[in-house]
């Protein structure tokens, strides 16, 4: 994600005009999908354990992952539509399973629920549901295991998202979806154990770091090794259509459906990140990126003259937005976007045809983002013997508050500390900075590569807080030799009593003022 680069978060568009608040309802309705994702999950895990499978489970589990959570636009009819798949695909499944078990001369077991499977789904009945399940939890599972569960939930959604992009480059991630149905089982247990529940968190850290690494993999023989390169923020005179989202392979089916045509095609957000890549600059219609970022949206949008496509797991809520010139090749489509469906961008092409397009284009500057990682390390190693520490930046949220700590942070370090920053940055002999754009994954692997090759002690700072970071701060928490600070977390991924049990659990600090955070690091 990326912040308003002019404002703090607390006044971006997200907050002001809170087109990131879930209401009760929504929620009251998530709690009853987390019922059928822990029935679903018992009987395709029991399934799986006596040799057998289900595609059809195991599509809406993953799907329902990425959708639910932390999707602030999920509406009733999303759920409704997720609830009926649940109930369609149910009986045959346990049917399966206990066809399965009797083969093998088994007991068939079965998991008791207060899901009626022979009902369609009934909003106002589910939300009534939803909220019995909701003070259930509030009066048998401490505030601790709550909001460990809703962390962990985080990393799960991480986990289905890189799942299903990994499938998108033909690539199996069959022990991703095992941790999944294994962590959804977990629910089913009677007693919620809080350092049980860290140690699933801890391991779901290790299988999605797995998984991203991998995906990087994918991504590098696909398109080729990331390079430096040049983007533009220049728009020019013609049709054009705005792809959102970090689904790189989507912008590629994009790329190939608008080849031969008179239509550009500009990049938002973590998309941005595939201008990095030499195979995309085949493509003479990806003129580059527009606006400043999700949490921009409202005028990104709302200015774009053309069709916008929403890729995979990057729907927010656009009810503030205008409506039908949003596209989404998502699991689910909130009211007013429209569906694409098996990679047929007809639509979308025709709209962007019809659309008034760029009339006149606005010259802008180009940025220059990526890095060669091979050549960073060498660089840093090469300075490693000047210096007792190293310090690291990760992307950041660029907003002025945390511009100005990090502005004070580096006029403040001794000269004595390596810092590599891959955001924030001043011209300084110890400071090395890299424009890593929307690189999610370089931290985890400078901090990795450091912390093995140097016998220095490693900070790494978190300035934003996204499902990538809250999955890599608990990966490197197992890093020896490395600290970690986090700065705020939006009430989109983590509300303030999560990110206190979170920071508890696992040992993370936040950010307060320079002096204090350098004083705690500098004494170690």
């Amino acid at each position: 994600m990326n912040y308003n680069y002019n404002e703090d978060y607390q006044y971006d568009s997200c907050v002001s005009q809170g087109i990131c608040s879930v209401n009760p309802r929504t929620s009251s309705l998530q709690e009853v999908l987390v019922l059928y994702l822990k029935l679903t999950a018992y009987y395709a895990l029991k399934l799986y354990e006596n040799g057998g499978s289900d595609e059809k489970a195991r599509n809406i589990i993953m799907n329902t992952i990425s959708v639910m959570v932390s999707n602030f636009e999920f509406s009733e009819k999303d759920f409704e539509a997720l609830a009926n798949g649940f109930k369609n695909i149910l009986p045959p499944l346990i049917k399966k399973y206990e066809s399965l078990a009797n083969v093998k001369d088994d007991i068939p077991e079965s998991l008791k629920s207060v899901l009626k499977l022979d009902e369609k789904a009934d909003i106002i009945r589910s939300i009534k549901l939803g909220e019995q399940e909701f003070l259930k939890k509030a009066k048998e599972i401490s505030a601790e295991s709550r909001d460990l569960y809703k962390i962990l939930f985080v990393l799960a959604k991480s986990i289905c998202i890189n799942v299903l992009d990994l499938e998108s480059f033909g690539v199996d991630a069959e022990d991703g979806y095992l941790s999944i149905l294994k962590l959804l089982n977990s629910l089913n247990a009677d007693e919620q154990n809080p350092e049980k529940i860290k140690t699933l968190i801890e391991e779901m850290a290790e299988m999605d770091d797995r998984l991203m690494r991998t995906l990087q993999k994918a991504r590098e023989e696909r398109y080729g090794k990331p390079e430096v390169a040049e983007v533009s923020y220049t728009t020019t005179p013609g049709k054009a259509i705005l792809v959102v989202g970090s689904n790189i392979r989507e912008l590629e089916d994009v790329l190939e459906a608008v080849k031969g045509k008179e239509i550009d095609v500009y990049t938002h957000d973590e998309m941005m990140l595939a201008n990095t890549f030499p195979q995309f600059r085949q493509y003479s219609n990806l003129k580059g990126q527009y606006g400043q970022g999700i949490e921009n949206c409202l005028l990104d949008f709302a200015t774009f003259p053309g069709p916008i496509i929403l890729t995979r797991h990057s729907l927010y809520n656009v009810e503030h937005l205008y409506r039908g010139l949003l596209y989404t090749t998502d699991f689910a489509s909130s009211k007013g976007v429209i569906p694409i469906k098996d990679k047929d961008f007809s639509g979308v092409i025709e709209s962007a045809e019809k659309a008034k397009g760029f009339k006149t284009g606005r010259p802008c500057e180009t940025v220059t983002i990526g890095f060669n990682y091979d050549e960073v390390i060498a660089k840093i190693k090469e300075k490693a013997g000047k210096f007792s520490r190293v310090f690291i930046i990760g992307l950041g949220a660029y907003t002025l508050e945390q511009k100005a700590y990090f502005e004070k942070l580096f006029s403040q370090v001794p000269d004595d500390v390596l810092i590599v920053s891959l955001s924030y940055c001043i011209q300084r002999d110890n400071i090395i900075c890299l424009n890593a754009c929307f690189d999610s994954y370089a931290v985890t692997r400078l901090t990795e590569a450091l912390s093995k090759e140097l016998a220095l002690p490693v900070t790494v700072f978190f300035p934003k807080c996204d499902r990538h970071t809250i999955s890599q701060m608990v990966y490197l928490t197992k890093t020896e030799n490395v600290d970690l600070y986090v700065g705020k977390c939006t009430p989109i991924m983590l509300n303030p009593n999560m990110i206190t049990t979170f920071q508890k659990a696992f040992g993370i600090k936040g950010l307060t003022s320079v002096k204090k955070d350098l004083d705690e690091i500098l004494k170690k």
